[in-house]
């Protein structure tokens, strides 16, 4: 006799980007029954406030002449899906659907699908990375919305970095709010950080620490900083892999940088300068030519010289071991 079954699914909001949680079941059925299971479909739960539980009951409807029974729960995020297990097992029981032979099986999966999203929201992410040059400075914004059931209000904003400024405007009166975050242009080549604290007059969320890092690179520069090409096995050193290191140097402002020339100090190292389409970068090519070359340590300095007055020359150690 044909029936059908809602199983209740409770999920449990506790992380702070899109979740999806699947619970598959496979059921026990004799191989000579006719009919089956009709098939579960995916439910999407929307924005939900982390820490709020939300349920979805999905129905599968048995078209067999015989019970059928659980024979196995399969869950990802199994934590999320207790309650459901639970609700599921205790109604196999009660409906008297075990039986003590079968056959065969047949597996059916039931999802939810959501976005989970803290009670006090930083959007688009919760830190802040500026990657920037010396002289520039940049700003970046974070919004702050609240999804609370109560309104929210801004107390002020701190930063424990005086390079990295904070403001806050109003968006939406106790529901949306703008963080400007500002990175000093003095800020020296290097990288630096901050620690951004937003004061609110919630009672369980009186502030938010909001972490700030700034990658800072002069106007021309040699990346990697080093030539180094740890250690190596002597017999491959014809792989460009393996015996060859680049060196991009470039501008980033203005026009007409040239990379004037490249000189190594290392007698069985061949270097090449190729400029690059852009106009702005070149690219410092270091080989070990292995018929002059032979094991033991690499120690020398590779020297660029520049058409900048500011960086007329780059002096990068070389360094590495032949085994």
């Amino acid at each position: 006799m044909a029936f059908a079954k809602s199983i209740k699914i409770t999920l449990l909001a506790v992380a702070g980007f899109v979740a999806v949680a699947a619970l598959t079941l496979l059921l026990r059925q004799r191989r000579s029954d006719a009919g089956g299971m009709s098939h579960a479909t995916a439910y999407d739960f929307g924005e939900v406030v982390q820490g709020q539980p939300v349920e979805h009951e999905f129905a599968w409807r048995n078209t067999q002449r015989t019970a059928l029974a659980v024979d196995t729960v399969i869950t990802a995020y199994a934590s999320m899906l207790l309650a459901a297990i639970e609700s599921l097992l205790s109604a196999v029981v009660a409906d008297g659907m075990i039986n003590d032979r079968h056959d065969s099986n047949q597996e059916l999966m039931a999802q939810g699908i959501g976005r989970v999203v803290a009670p006090i929201e930083l959007a688009p992410q919760d830190r802040v990375y500026f990657f920037t040059f010396r002289g520039e400075g940049p700003e970046r914004e974070l919004l702050v919305i609240n999804h609370q059931d109560r309104p929210l209000w801004l107390n002020g904003v701190r930063s424990d970095n005086p390079r990295f400024r904070a403001r806050t405007d109003t968006v939406i009166v106790g529901s949306r709010y703008r963080l400007t975050i500002s990175l000093d242009p003095a800020t020296p080549v290097g990288q630096d950080s901050a620690r951004i604290e937003l004061r609110t007059d919630s009672p369980q969320y009186p502030s938010l620490t909001i972490p700030a890092r700034a990658f800072v690179d002069d106007v021309v520069s040699a990346f990697p900083r080093a030539v180094d090409f740890g250690q190596i096995a002597f017999n491959s050193i014809d792989e460009q892999v393996i015996g060859k290191k680049v060196i991009l140097v470039q501008k980033h402002q203005g026009s007409g940088f040239k990379v004037l020339g490249a000189t190594l100090d290392v007698p069985y190292m061949d270097v090449a300068v190729v400029a690059q389409p852009a106009g702005q970068s070149f690219l410092v090519n270091v080989t070990i030519v292995k018929r002059r070359a032979q094991p033991g340590d690499i120690h020398g300095t590779l020297r660029i010289t520049t058409n900048d007055p500011a960086h007329p020359e780059f002096v990068l150690p070389v360094s590495g071991k032949m085994l």
